[in-house]
């Protein structure tokens, strides 16, 4: 019977060692509004009245922001997003209430993408992330 606790303890003790890995926020993940979230906390709401949306396929930039600045964000990708799963690089240039901050070297999965336009990305490692639109 010992001989079974250990095995059991031993068990327990690896899989709590394990790093899970953080899922996208389920709000962000059924949304279909262009949003920001950093660090677990939505920072931008795209709102048709008072934002406007900018997209450089040249730059692989994606930008949101509401009609007086003080709240945007700019994601500059190292690779545009084109399926499912895919892995790239981003920079993010951010305001909430006319602060900006900036995150370098995020790494994001493409974790959505449908055929209006809109992907979701999501990085793991800094719970960041974003629904943009890309622009015809």
């Amino acid at each position: 019977m010992r001989k079974y606790l250990y095995i059991v303890a031993l068990v327990l003790l690896c899989t709590g060692c394990h790093k899970k890995k953080v899922e996208m926020d389920l709000d962000m993940y059924n949304s279909n509004q262009v949003s920001l979230m950093v660090k677990g906390k939505k920072v931008f709401t795209f709102d048709d009245a008072t934002c406007q949306l900018g997209y450089n396929r040249t730059l692989k930039q994606f930008r949101a922001g509401n009609d007086d600045m003080t709240s945007y964000f700019v994601l500059t990708c190292t690779d545009l997003p084109r399926q499912e799963g895919q892995e790239i690089r981003g920079n993010l240039v951010w305001a909430s209430g006319g602060t900006g901050k900036t995150s370098n070297g995020l790494v994001f999965k493409v974790e959505k993408y449908d055929d209006t336009g809109l992907v979701w990305l999501w990085c793991s490692a800094d719970k960041t992330g974003a629904v943009v639109k890309i622009l015809n």
